[in-house]
């Protein structure tokens, strides 16, 4: 990708954050949408699986009922194909697309948990601390912040990469906006489950969406003492690294199951073989275990915030158990992407001080993650 043009828009996106912080602006959203789209759609062949992505478009896809072509899931097929019966060949109008509707699902699916948050928030004791100084309670529509976690790794990688993945992510991100309503009826039961059906057309792994969504639907919690020991017990599997034994275990088990062989060859056929072992600290798991420490030690009081919390540590303890597992993050994505829901609900609740010594290192850190994969 142009490192020049990226790293020029996340300045512009951390300028912006200032001013939205202070005041409400319509429309900012596509301030961010529309150039990330540029950037994204004429990203460089380097970019890894932009070639092969390339390759696919390229087929003749003019056939709406043939689904032989590609062993892609029927619903991207289905996708691509109404796709190039308005914009051609188009390959960059084809990326772009991809990108604007993930932007704007995260976009609406962040909005809608805010202002469930901002209700939750204007019944607790929280409120007085902040009223006159958070504009969050004056008006929760906020835009470039949420979107701005969101592409700072995950969005990014999902956009340029694992195109697929990525649509179905956004549309498990859009049921959790859902599941975590206090109040649910029977056609917000069938809107999620037909959202989460919906991704598993655009990509197999979303069965992992409904276990997220099962986390969500629940409500336990613990207090901050017992959620902190959860922290430390994380890092101790991880950092003894025991698990060695029980991952390939597990996954020679799963091997003998018919449909999940389907979903651990998908899954392998990104990274080699399913049961490869890797060894070393992995960055990646140390950004988020001690980010994870902040926010539980500064937590909020917020049944919102504990459920993608969960979610989020989860996700951590699934990490550990399977380190030595090559293609486990594949796995922990869908649940690590929650985490920029809790640093955005946590973000907006810290004064100016706060957030800026949070925020900068939350979108630096995983910048350079994500560059050493795209660039």
């Amino acid at each position: 990708m142009n490192f020049f043009l990226l790293i020029s828009f996340i300045i512009i996106c951390l300028l912006i954050v200032a001013l939205e912080r202070k005041c409400y602006v319509p429309f900012i959203k596509w301030i961010f949408i529309i150039p990330f789209v540029w950037i994204v759609s004429i990203r460089s062949m380097k970019v890894p699986d932009t070639e092969m992505y390339l390759e696919y478009f390229d087929l003749d896809h003019s056939d709406f009922f043939n689904f032989s072509l590609s062993t892609f899931e029927v619903g991207f097929q289905f996708f691509t194909k109404i796709t190039k019966f308005f914009i051609s060949d188009r390959f960059t109008f084809f990326l772009g697309l991809i990108a604007f509707i993930n932007l704007i699902i995260i976009w609406f699916s962040t909005n809608r948990i805010s202002k469930l948050y901002q209700k939750e928030q204007f019944n607790s004791d929280s409120i007085s601390v902040f009223e006159g100084e958070n504009r969050f309670f004056s008006n929760c529509s906020f835009s470039i912040l949420p979107l701005t976690l969101y592409v700072c790794f995950f969005g990014l990688y999902f956009n340029t990469i694992v195109l697929r993945v990525g649509m179905t992510l956004s549309l498990v991100v859009l049921a959790s906006s859902i599941a975590v309503k206090n109040k649910k009826n029977v056609l917000d039961y069938a809107l999620i489950i037909s959202i989460l059906v919906l991704g598993y057309f655009f990509h197999s792994t979303a069965v992992f969406g409904f276990l997220i969504i099962l986390i969500l639907l629940s409500d336990f919690k613990f207090s901050k003492k017992n959620y902190l020991w959860i922290w430390f017990i994380i890092g101790i599997i991880y950092f003894t690294n025991f698990s060695t034994w029980l991952a390939n275990s597990v996954f020679s088990f799963m091997l003998t199951l018919n449909e999940v062989t389907v979903l651990a060859t998908k899954l392998s056929s990104y990274e080699g073989n399913v049961t490869q072992e890797i060894e070393g600290v992995s960055m990646k798991f140390m950004f988020f275990w001690i980010m994870s420490f902040f926010l539980i030690f500064y937590s909020i009081n917020s049944k919102i915030y504990f459920k993608y919390l969960n979610v989020y540590l989860i996700g951590l303890l699934i990490f550990g158990l399977f380190r030595s597992i090559l293609l486990i993050e594949r796995v922990t994505d869908y649940f690590l992407l929650f985490s920029f829901v809790c640093f955005y609900l946590f973000l907006i609740m810290q004064k100016p001080l706060k957030f800026w010594l949070y925020f900068i290192p939350i979108v630096s850190v995983q910048l350079v993650f994500v560059l050493r994969i795209t660039n």
